[in-house]
């Protein structure tokens, strides 16, 4: 069992994107703006107090407001912009770029994992440079699954399916490096979440894990006995008992605490995708057994 803390993805850090920001236009202090039309916060040149690559939408007629301070009288936000969405810990909220999209990130610091979460496209380019050793890491991944080809039936006839989640815990950890991010398709790429970051082993999962969804889509039943269902976002969610050694038990305590409510990429087996959870823990417990081993049981919820 392993968990992947992300780094915060800022300006300094997002050195390159070819996704365009031109979801709205940008606030000025000097323009004037009536309800419901919307700006966006992309620099601090214009007057506002952080470049937070936010949409804001006008609540009435505003003119210097910094939308970004705002306590929702004159501005709501409506989310990122399109280049922000895949690091903005809404996994359901999707960077979107016809014939794919390329970032090139400088975190300043060791990290050694990168997971995509919510992607959709038919493979991905990493490319690690330091800038002291040049290339060090050049791999290519193919997101097409075969999972549910079990027969020649199958294997002709089924449709061609894609993995949804990517994992990459191979990466050398380079204090100086440059991480460049290429998801290719010849339709349109998109991409949830994208975590950069390194990897914490907790101990060795156990058979008997619990992997499924938590639907939050609405059932409405009429006065007539007609039931319309409402559409809305899900969340992943697990259940896993981890083995590990007793005297690592209280640096696995503290390290849990220390992420508590924060959104990190839990993985139960690094060879199966379908037992990523991009989110946070609810409950965990220790049960020490002897001198040697001890049960870390984890309650994981998932980000919509």
């Amino acid at each position: 069992m392993y968990f992947i803390k992300p780094i915060s993805i800022t300006d300094p850090i997002l050195t390159a994107s070819n996704v365009t920001e031109a979801d709205a236009a940008e606030w000025l202090s000097g323009t004037a703006f009536t309800i419901g039309q919307t700006c966006m916060v992309t620099t601090t040149a214009n007057g506002a107090s952080v470049a937070n690559h936010r949409i804001y939408t006008a609540q009435g007629s505003t003119t210097g407001d910094d939308p970004t301070v705002d306590d929702g009288t004159n501005w709501v936000s409506a989310g990122f912009t399109n280049r922000f969405k895949m690091f903005d810990s809404v996994v359901q909220s999707q960077t979107t770029r016809a014939g794919g999209i390329e970032v090139e990130l400088t975190p300043g610091g060791y990290s050694n994992s990168l997971s995509l979460i919510n992607v959709d496209a038919a493979s991905v380019d990493v490319v690690m440079d330091s800038a002291a050793d040049g290339e060090v890491y050049n791999q290519s991944f193919s997101l097409t699954t075969y999972s549910g080809i079990t027969d020649w039936y199958a294997y002709y006839f089924t449709a061609i399916e894609r993995t949804t989640r990517l994992l990459i815990t191979d990466m050398p950890p380079y204090s100086d490096a440059t991480v460049t991010v290429t998801i290719n398709d010849a339709g349109t790429a998109a991409v949830g979440e994208l975590v950069l970051g390194n990897f914490f082993q907790i101990g060795q999962s156990l058979n008997g894990a619990s992997f499924g969804i938590i639907d939050y889509s609405v059932k409405n039943t009429a006065a007539d006995g007609t039931i319309s269902i409402t559409q809305r976002a899900y969340a992943r969610r697990s259940e896993v008992d981890v083995l590990c050694e007793t005297s690592r038990t209280a640096t696995i305590n503290d390290t849990l605490a220390s992420i508590r409510s924060t959104p990190v990429v839990w993985v139960a087996d690094t060879n199966n995708s379908a037992t990523i959870v991009y989110g946070y823990f609810r409950e965990f417990n220790t049960i020490i057994s002897d001198y040697r081993s001890s049960i870390v049981s984890l309650q994981i919820e998932g980000l919509t």
